[in-house]
């Protein structure tokens, strides 16, 4: 049967060393019809394969599928079904393969590449499911964009922008797993309580007391969620907030200290330069451009 494609396909040539130690190797964008043949021909020969075959890459791809649905098989999974708004995580030197479905087709894109911002994507799972997502394609058009004309310098350019899509897929994966939970918007009513009271003396213990959770568990959650334990977010938080006011008003170290409920100047001395590495009078000598003292 004929093949209807409608493709955006580049194979970069360029021996350009990249600063970052990053390389994009091919980055490409097909619209594949219902009904028709896949794979494509004229891929070089490292990058063909047919459904039964399969293939083994040398590289890591990103495969984002945005409309349609297909199969999809590796070392790692058996043959399972996959639809639009998935991201097939490909690892360099496993089997695998993958085709669209024959009563949809289906449009995706894809980017290969090397490095050392491959090292963590191990840890990926091989199919992540993030819906139809705008800003995920822009980071693929643009890569596609800045491929084109091979300009000076434009793998550095490439890699920020596969580090950025990288990140961003890694964020959705993160933050999937927190969806529908009543966790969530408990987390979420902790950080607006810390927000809206950040000129007060605020205890971790007290915000889980008024989301009616115990305190082990309050800190473990909002820990895996954030990052941060609670007393390191509101700290944070705080140390924000007086570098504002040490830059943008008059207000004396004291006057500031006791607006941000510190119980005095000394402690919020001691908890500012934790923080910053400067004491507030040297953080606002350096905004007034005085030297330190």
């Amino acid at each position: 049967m004929q093949h209807t494609r409608n493709a955006e396909v580049r194979y970069m040539t360029s021996t350009e060393n990249n600063l970052w130690n990053i390389r994009v190797n091919t980055i490409g964008f097909e619209s594949i019809s219902a009904h028709s043949s896949y794979p494509a021909t004229g891929h070089p020969q490292e990058y063909s394969f047919s459904f039964e075959r399969g293939r083994v890459l040398q590289e890591f791809q990103l495969v984002y599928i945005t409309r349609g649905s297909g199969q999809f098989a590796s070392k790692q999974i058996q043959q399972c079904d996959i639809h639009e708004g998935t991201v097939i995580v490909l690892n360099p030197g496993e089997w695998h393969t993958y085709r669209p479905d024959e009563t949809t087709g289906w449009e995706c894109y894809w980017v290969g590449f090397s490095g050392l911002v491959t090292e963590n994507l191990g840890n990926l799972n091989p199919l992540i499911k993030v819906g139809y997502d705008e800003e995920m394609v822009a980071l693929y058009r643009k890569i596609l964009a800045v491929s084109n004309g091979e300009r000076p310098g434009y793998q550095q350019l490439l890699s920020g922008v596969l580090i950025h899509l990288v990140a961003y897929l890694f964020f959705r994966e993160k933050d999937k797993n927190w969806r529908d939970k009543e966790v969530l918007d408990k987390i979420d009513k902790a950080r607006l309580i810390i927000r809206e009271k950040i000129n007060t003396p605020l205890s971790s213990e007290e915000i889980a007391a008024s989301l009616n959770m115990s305190y082990t568990w309050f800190r473990r959650m909002f820990r895996q969620y954030t990052g941060l334990a609670p007393a390191q977010y509101i700290a944070q938080l705080k140390t924000q907030k007086a570098k504002e006011m040490l830059s943008g008003s008059n207000k004396t170290i004291k006057e500031i200290a006791l607006e941000l409920g510190y119980e005095s100047i000394d402690y919020f001395s001691t908890q500012f330069k934790k923080q910053t590495g400067q004491t507030p009078t040297q953080f606002r000598a350096t905004c007034q451009g005085k030297p330190n003292s």
